[in-house]
């Protein structure tokens, strides 16, 4: 959240910054005398340069928030529909291996490629994995694993709990009565 304030805010000062450059060009450049230019504002060649730069270092950052923003949005609308639907089914006391089958396809298909394997490596174990464990899986390292472990937890799949020097994880009580 801070990322994206500090975005708008460079964005912000970046626009404003812009158009004061340009004012300046407009206005306190020197008028042309020639027949061509009627009295018109000369804007010097260097303005125009600056105010490009300044223009496209105050919309990278807007767009990137206005298109964050927007994910951010979709992806809340999913993870709520995806509780939802493991709410509605934990309520119903019979829930067969077929059905779990299904509800573990669709949760995967809410997550990266990383966290499906973290997911998967949880759903095999059937008990407490640690941290230090998933960061040897293939291609995964201490801050791969940190972060997807982050991600997991903010997305209430799973519990991270210190242990020793390293946590233990474990699958939410939701979803390890639907999973396991």
């Amino acid at each position: 959240m801070k990322t994206k304030n500090l975005l708008l805010g460079i964005s912000i000062i970046a626009l404003v910054v812009f158009f004061v450059v340009i004012m300046y060009g407009i206005f306190l450049a020197p008028h042309g005398t020639g027949a061509q230019d009627r009295g018109h504002p000369v804007i010097p060649t260097y303005i125009i340069s600056i105010s490009s730069i300044i223009l496209i270092i105050g919309l990278i950052p807007l767009f990137y928030y206005i298109i964050h923003t927007s994910l951010e949005k979709n992806y809340e609308k999913r993870m709520e529909i995806l509780s939802k639907t493991i709410t509605d089914n934990n309520k119903s006391s019979d829930v067969n291996d077929d059905c779990k089958k299904d509800f573990t396809n669709v949760i995967l298909k809410f997550l990266s490629y990383n966290e499906k394997k973290v997911l998967n490596k949880l759903i095999e174990q059937k008990e407490p994995v640690l941290q230090s464990d998933i960061s040897r899986l293939e291609s995964m390292g201490k801050v791969k694993t940190h972060r997807v472990i982050k991600d997991l937890q903010r997305k209430g799949i799973i519990v991270v709990e210190k242990y020793g020097n390293t946590n233990r994880i474990t699958l939410s009580e939701s979803l390890s009565k639907i999973l396991k």
